[in-house]
C-alpha cells in the first residue's frame, strides 16, 4: 500500500497508475502507438479463446460472436489511425513557430471503467482504445465472476500493457482515487431510458419487419438499443404482423439451440413468463424463450418496462399524432425528447456494447470519440480583438478613449432587408416547413419517413 496525494492508502498497482499518469508518458504519441500494437497482438493471439469464452458466457450465435469481435477489433484500428505523428509534431511546435494553439488537448488523466456485462469484450476494448488514443492511463473493474471473458481479460491485458498506465482491479477503489479519475460506468443507464420504434403506413413493411425482428431478438434481446416497444399504424398493422411472424420464426430457427445456455438476467419471474397472465395482451407467435405480443391495453405495465429478453411488443396507433401522444404520456413528460433517432433503418452496430452516455454526440466511426476522454488546454500567442479593446480601455483612461471605443458598437444593427408588408415570404415559409419536417423526423415522427427507431427518456 502507498499513500496518494490525499494521504489515503492505495494498492500498489493503483499507486503505479497515479505515478504513471503524473509522469506524462501517455502524452507521447509513439508510446501510445506501441501500446496499441501490444494490445492488438495480444487479442489476436488469443482470439479463438475469446470467441469461445463469449459464446460460453452469453449463448450468442456464431454470427453474433463474430460481429462483436469484428467491431471490437475495428475500434482498435480506428483509434490507432487517429494517431497522426505529423500533426502531433505540428501541434507541439505551433507556439515555437509563432502560431496559436487554440485547439490543444491532452488526456484527462486516468480513465476508470465499470463495464457493461452486455457484450463485455467489445465494451471494454471500445473504451480502452479510445482512452489510450486520447493519452490516458486506464483502470478497468473486473470482479471475480464465473464469466470466462472477464477471466481472460484479467489474465491477458495486465501482462500485455504497461503496468504504469494500465491496471485491472477486482474491487472498487476508495473515493479519493475515483475523484481523481474520469469514471465511466456502462452499468448506470437509468431504467426509464427506453427505445421506441414507430412504423408508419408509408414504411417499407418488409424491411421494417426484418430490421426490428433482428434488433429485438439478437444478443438475447439485451442491447440497450433493442426496441422496447414498436408502435404500428392501424392501417398496416395486420400486414406487419404477418411479416413479423414470417421473419421471427425464420430468424430464430437459426440460433435458438443455445437459448437454454443463456444466463438468466436478475431474479424472479421474467416478463416473458408473465405474458400469459397479462391482461390486454395477445400472443401473436411464440417459441422456446421468445414471443411476439400485441399489447392492446395502454395501461399495461409492459408498455412502461425496459425489455431485456427475446420479447417483441407491438402496440397499435391510429396516426403519428397518436404516437406522439402515447410517447408523451408513457415515456416522457412534455415532448418526445429523443436522445438519438434513426430514420428508415436500425443501427445494427449499436446493438453491441453499452448505451452512449446521456447528451453525448453519436460518432458513427467509433463508440467513444477520443475527445470524450480529453480536456482542452489551449495556448494563445496572439491577442484577440476583445483583448485589444479591453487593453485599450484599461490602459488609456479618459472620456475620449471610451467614446472612441464605444462608438462602433452603439450604431444601429444592420437592417433586416425584408420586403415591406411581407413578414414571411414564400421561401421563408419553405424553410419553416422544411425545418418542421427535419425536427419531427429527428424525433422519429416525420410524415415522409416510413419507420423510425429512437432512444428517449
Amino acid at each position: 500500500m502507498e499513500s496518494n496525494s490525499t494521504g489515503s492508502k492505495l494498492p500498489r498497482q493503483l499507486a503505479q497508475i497515479v505515478a504513471g499518469s503524473i509522469d506524462g508518458r501517455t502524452a507521447n504519441i509513439r508510446y501510445r502507438q506501441k501500446e496499441f500494437h501490444r494490445l492488438q497482438n495480444a487479442i489476436l493471439e488469443n482470439l479463438n479463446d475469446f470467441k469461445q469464452a463469449i459464446a460460453d458466457d452469453s449463448g450468442h450465435t456464431p454470427e453474433e460472436v463474430q460481429t462483436e469481435v469484428t467491431l471490437a477489433l475495428k475500434e482498435i484500428h480506428t483509434h490507432y489511425a487517429s494517431l497522426d505523428v505529423a500533426r502531433s509534431l505540428e501541434v507541439e511546435y505551433r507556439i515555437a513557430n509563432g502560431k496559436d494553439n487554440k485547439d490543444r488537448k491532452r488526456g484527462a488523466g486516468i480513465v476508470y471503467l465499470i463495464p457493461s456485462q452486455h457484450t463485455l469484450f467489445y465494451s471494454v476494448l471500445a473504451v480502452l482504445s479510445a482512452a489510450l488514443a486520447a493519452g490516458n492511463s486506464f483502470v478497468v473493474e473486473l470482479p471475480q465472476t464465473t464469466l470466462r471473458v472477464s477471466s481472460l481479460l484479467r489474465s491477458i491485458l495486465p501482462k500485455t500493457l504497461d503496468r504504469d498506465t494500465f491496471a485491472v482491479v477486482e474491487t472498487r477503489p476508495d473515493d479519493d482515487f475515483l475523484r481523481s479519475a474520469v469514471v465511466l460506468s456502462q452499468q448506470s443507464e437509468p431504467e426509464e431510458l427506453r427505445t421506441v420504434a414507430i412504423v408508419d403506413r408509408t414504411a417499407n413493411l418488409d424491411d421494417a419487419a426484418v430490421d426490428l425482428v433482428i434488433s429485438r431478438f439478437t444478443f438475447n434481446g439485451r442491447s440497450p438499443y433493442s426496441p422496447d416497444i414498436i408502435l404500428v399504424n392501424d392501417f398496416c398493422v395486420q400486414h406487419f404482423i404477418d411479416l413479423l411472424i414470417k421473419h421471427a420464426t425464420s430468424y430464430l430457427s437459426r440460433g435458438l439451440q443455445q437459448a437454454n445456455k443463456v444466463p438468466k438476467k436478475g431474479s424472479g419471474v421474467s416478463l416473458l413468463e408473465r405474458i400469459a397472465s397479462e391482461k390486454g395482451c395477445q400472443v401473436i407467435v411464440s417459441g422456446t424463450g421468445w414471443a411476439v405480443v400485441n399489447v392492446q391495453d395502454r395501461k399495461s405495465v409492459l408498455l412502461k418496462s425496459k425489455i431485456g429478453e427475446r420479447l417483441l411488443l407491438i402496440h397499435q396507433v391510429s396516426s403519428l399524432d397518436d404516437a406522439i401522444n402515447f410517447c408523451n404520456s408513457s415515456y416522457v413528460s412534455e415532448s418526445i425528447d429523443a436522445g438519438l433517432a434513426w430514420i428508415n433503418h436500425v443501427p445494427y452496430d449499436m446493438l453491441i456494447g453499452p448505451a452512449l452516455p446521456l447528451n453525448t454526440a453519436l460518432n458513427q466511426e467509433t463508440r467513444y470519440a477520443p475527445d470524450f476522454f480529453q480536456v482542452p488546454r489551449g495556448q494563445i500567442l496572439h491577442k484577440s480583438p476583445n483583448t485589444t479593446i479591453a487593453k485599450f480601455l484599461l490602459k488609456s483612461p479618459g472620456k475620449l478613449q471610451m467614446e472612441t471605443s464605444l462608438g462602433q458598437f452603439v450604431k444601429p444593427l444592420p437592417s433586416l432587408q425584408q420586403r415591406p408588408g411581407h413578414k414571411i415570404g414564400f421561401f421563408e415559409q419553405g424553410f419553416i416547413t422544411g425545418g418542421f419536417l427535419i425536427l419531427t423526423s429527428l424525433f422519429a415522427l416525420g410524415a415522409a419517413a416510413g419507420y423510425h427507431v429512437l432512444k428517449i427518456r
